[in-house]
């Protein structure tokens, strides 16, 4: 029996050990950590899996015939060495769904709006009759549901840079690359191995399919050369090439030089700029799958705001809240506050860095928000970074219960409450999930509480 060993407990590392377990391997999950919530976790897998809690020496995989990383272990780890070292084959979670998919995959992945987009594109695909399954670094893992995946199905797949550099060959019939701008620089050490990361779906599409860039971001564009596949551009800057645009009024999309009207902009039900660039994506994808205007156009308007992206919490008092939790970083903090041209915002930020400098952000928040209340680890370089711009129109709390307290405090009618942190959440919260279900739970209770005060 082949043996195969799975480092991480979380739900990469339990797919893997499940699915190989299925496949009669003899199943070892390590995980460097220990505790009550990782021993009860364990009892949910298969009898016969074996799970070892805490250290591990780097050579464990000696003696396997595979090693199964979950994303959170970087690809250059040691005890991944060890075991290329003596050929044994390295294989993530991801990787085992593009060797064992049976049907197509559409591969999304960008350094922002990688989740509205790929959800978006999955209902784009459905409405055009076919059968999709979504997954990839959103959702159940994709793993777990291969079983129910057939041959003329569609399986739409949001992608992180961990997961592509992962895959040894991440072949798409349809990808795309959203944007590419810093970010996990303490995992990938440079902006350009990220970028190469992300350019690994381009380089390995499918010749006889697509590949849709984000025409208004430069790193993205400018990967065009490296595919193989036919090549759609998607955003307001276009030029003459096929893809997705904005004319006039109209989300057209563009074939052969020739433009076709799609749906009118503003019935997009998003806000920002940037989410119309997500649809114009969504829509390119659809067109190169083959599904009608009519269908595409249906499902971009019965589309809601995904949970913790841009999503409207409440309006209460003239005051609207918001909850973009999922903007953990610069760019997609910047890309929130432009959504909102019209409105003052009070906007909360801070949390756990991955690299990246504040003052980029700083200068966004000092030009953009009316207010800022700053919060998190990261709270006080933010308030530093602010104030070397003589922006004094805020406020440095300890954590985010007293961030809402503070933004209730100085919210005025019309304004915006914007949680656009701008930094990951592992420094008060278990993910960005967990942060934005507590941030509208507190909401709710500081807008109650002024109700019963009134």
């Amino acid at each position: 029996m082949p043996r195969a060993l799975v480092i991480g407990l979380a739900r990469s590392g339990m797919a893997c050990a499940r699915a190989l377990h299925r496949e009669d391997w003899d199943v070892v999950v390590v995980d460097r950590k220990d505790g009550d919530a990782l021993r009860a976790r364990a009892t949910s897998l298969p009898a016969g899996v074996e799970v070892r809690l805490g250290p591990y020496p780097v050579e464990l995989a000696v003696g396997f015939d595979m090693v199964c990383p979950s994303p959170g272990v970087p690809w250059d780890a040691p005890e991944l060495a060890v075991a290329r070292a003596h050929g044994i084959p390295v294989r993530s979670e991801i990787d085992l769904v593009f060797r064992r998919c049976p049907a197509p995959i559409l591969g999304i992945t960008g350094t922002n709006g990688k989740t509205t987009t790929t959800t978006l594109a999955g209902a784009v695909i459905a409405a055009g009759g076919a059968r999709v399954h979504v997954g990839g670094n959103i959702g159940e893992p994709m793993l777990d549901r291969l079983d129910q995946v057939r041959q003329d199905d569609w399986v739409v797949l949001e992608l992180s840079s961990f997961q592509i550099e992962s895959v040894e060959d991440p072949r798409c019939r349809l990808a795309a690359v959203l944007n590419v701008t810093p970010d996990h620089l303490d995992r990938h050490g440079t902006f350009e191995a990220y970028a190469a990361a992300k350019r690994r779906l381009v380089e390995h599409a499918d010749p006889d399919g697509a590949v849709v860039l984000g025409a208004d971001d430069v790193v993205a564009r400018g990967m065009a050369q490296a595919s193989t596949a036919r090549v759609l551009l998607a955003g307001f800057e276009t030029g003459t090439s096929d893809g997705a645009t904005v004319r006039g009024d109209d989300v057209v999309v563009v074939e052969r030089g020739q433009s076709r009207a799609v749906m009118p902009v503003a019935d997009i039900p998003l806000f920002g700029a940037h989410n119309v660039q997500n649809v114009l994506v969504a829509v390119a994808l659809g067109h190169a799958a083959g599904v009608g205007h009519d269908a595409i156009a249906g499902a971009v308007r019965g589309f809601h705001a995904v949970h913790h992206r841009l999503e409207p919490v409440l309006e209460a008092g003239g005051v609207l809240w918001v909850n973009d939790s999922k903007a953990t970083n610069v760019d997609a903090a910047v890309k929130a506050l432009r959504a909102f041209p019209d409105r003052p915002i009070v906007w909360i930020g801070g949390g756990e860095t991955k690299g990246v400098g504040p003052e980029d952000l700083a200068r966004e928040v000092s030009e953009r928000a009316r207010y800022a209340v700053l919060n998190g680890a990261t709270g006080p370089e933010v308030d530093r970074a602010l104030a070397s711009l003589g922006y004094n129109s805020r406020t440095l709390v300890p954590g985010l219960v007293d961030a809402v307290r503070a933004a209730h405090d100085v919210a005025r009618p019309g304004d915006v409450v914007l949680l656009a942190p701008g930094y990951t959440s592992f420094d008060q919260f278990a993910d960005y999930e967990q942060r934005g279900e507590t941030f509208a739970a507190l909401v709710r209770d500081v807008c109650g509480a002024a109700r019963g005060r009134s």
